[in-house]
């Protein structure tokens, strides 16, 4: 961690570091745990807030700037964080000259309200992810994403027995989770090096894709690997869906402007075990994350419903004019 990071974690108790820690070393995945960790963050914060002689300006200014450090670490790849962080502070600046106790109520009230409101989508997710999913017996699932991971939870409260086709997704080891929670659920995974997702791809009844962010035009940022599973459901004719919380938009989009391409160093993941000359001269950069065009999706499951992504530009927008509006 360099200086800043160090800084920023020092304001945090134990529990907070460990959230801090889940997102800077990249110990949780997605971009809804790690919204689930600065929630719980600012929540911290407000809570330990007299213990460590904080004023409300102090307190104000410590909770922007931890949101500033996770937006431009996360929030290039993720807007959904961006758009979660804005909307657990918005109104804070106004309590910076409040009684610390208003201040502290105002955060830790914000935090449970969003937090409320992130499990409803879920449930709703969940109820038209089983609408999808009722007639079938076997699932394809792309690197980690707890909407993905939702799936499985709904068949297996519908006491729906499923075959778990897990890709390994070695970028970032999205595919181990998935088969953990598989077992869990009492499914039946069949873990497998994603170079077979041919042979898997033909064997699905559907598969799901998570959503880094996804935009008004109806495409999907996910980690790279995605567009593959999406072009192999396309030659195979199997339907692809992409469960995601309508707060992953990412309206930038309808400003002509196009995604940053993000890379990733892989080469502790692919060559751990390879002589240092060798590791040393050899690039391992990667994309971080791939774009997923409409015409290869079959809908996005979201709490509004199962929306097809010619669709999606219109329910983008009058979903982000509610976001903008509330609390005015």
């Amino acid at each position: 961690m360099d200086n800043r990071a160090e800084r920023l974690r020092e304001w945090l108790s134990p529990e907070g570091a460990e959230h801090f820690d889940d997102i800077v070393l990249t110990r949780k995945l997605g971009a809804s745990p790690n919204i689930y960790g600065i929630g719980r963050m600012y929540r911290d914060l407000a809570e330990n807030a007299p213990a460590r002689g904080l004023d409300s300006a102090e307190l104000v200014a410590r909770v922007k700037e931890l949101s500033g450090f996770f937006g431009e670490l996360r929030g290039e790849s993720s807007h959904a964080i961006l758009t979660a962080m804005r909307i657990m502070t918005k109104g804070l600046d106004a309590y910076a000259s409040e009684p610390l106790e208003r201040t502290r109520e105002f955060l830790l009230k914000a935090h449970g309200n969003y937090e409320a409101m992130s499990a409803g989508w879920i449930e709703k997710i969940k109820e038209y992810g089983w609408n999808v999913l009722e007639d079938l017996s076997s699932m394809l699932v792309f690197d980690y994403s707890s909407t993905v991971n939702a799936m499985m939870e709904t068949a297996a409260e519908h006491g729906k027995k499923m075959t778990v086709y897990v890709p390994e997704s070695r970028a970032l080891d999205g595919g181990r989770p998935f088969v953990v929670n598989a077992l869990k659920l009492g499914h039946s995974p069949v873990f497998f090096p994603d170079a077979a997702l041919a042979a898997f791809t033909r064997k699905a009844d559907v598969a799901f894709i998570g959503a880094e962010t996804f935009f008004p035009d109806g495409s999907a940022a996910n980690t790279v690997g995605s567009d593959l599973v999406a072009i192999l459901c396309a030659r195979f004719g199997k339907p692809l869906y992409v469960p995601t919380a309508m707060i992953k938009v990412n309206m930038r989009g309808i400003e002509g402007r196009r995604k940053k391409e993000l890379g990733r160093d892989l080469a502790r993941y692919l060559a751990a075990a390879w002589p240092e000359e060798m590791r040393a001269a050899t690039d391992f950069c990667c994309p971080d994350l791939a774009i997923v065009g409409p015409a290869e999706i079959t809908g996005y499951i979201t709490e509004l419903g199962v929306i097809p992504p010619a669709a999606m530009f219109g329910m983008s927008l009058r979903y982000i004019a509610k976001i903008e509006g509330e609390g005015e």
